[in-house]
């Protein structure tokens, strides 16, 4: 779904840049495997948890960063599926689908944050700040993406 802000009326061009972003991605996937490897993997500096997270996470980045360069790849190199992705990604009941499950996506993010408020308060005020910082920046992002949008579109 980031992909759709990589969008121009060159398709081609468009999936030039998402390669770009795929390597990107797999850059950062792999500076976390790294960090895990030679900074965080022997050291009892942080929980088992923790280490998992630098481990789950970094893989899970680059996972996803190889599987979008395939794709991409595949598109560049394939006319007859560059053309079909082409078609689905500009279909209108497509669009649409993907906005509104996008607003019911945050919607639900941000009530089900201000609900768990009332869950942390009582048992870890840093977790509850860590929420309320979330839901703070959703806000400021939302209101932010709403006036560029409003004056742009």
């Amino acid at each position: 779904m980031l992909m759709h802000l990589f969008n121009s009326s060159d398709f081609e061009h468009s999936l030039r840049r998402r390669r770009w972003v795929a390597l990107g991605l797999l850059a950062v996937g792999i500076t976390g495997v790294l960090c895990y490897l030679f900074l965080i993997h022997g050291s009892d500096a942080l929980p088992d948890f923790a280490r998992g997270f630098y481990l789950g996470g970094a893989s899970g980045i680059c996972l996803g960063a190889v599987f979008l360069l395939v794709r991409v790849t595949y598109l560049l190199s394939n006319p007859e599926a560059r053309k079909k992705a082409k078609i689905q990604e500009q279909d209108e009941r497509e669009k649409a689908i993907i906005n509104q499950s996008f607003q019911f996506a945050g919607l639900f993010t941000f009530f089900a944050a201000a609900a768990s408020m009332f869950v942390l308060v009582a048992v870890s005020y840093a977790a509850a700040m860590a929420v309320l910082g979330v839901m703070i920046v959703y806000a400021v992002t939302w209101l932010i993406a709403n006036l560029y949008l409003s004056k742009k579109l």
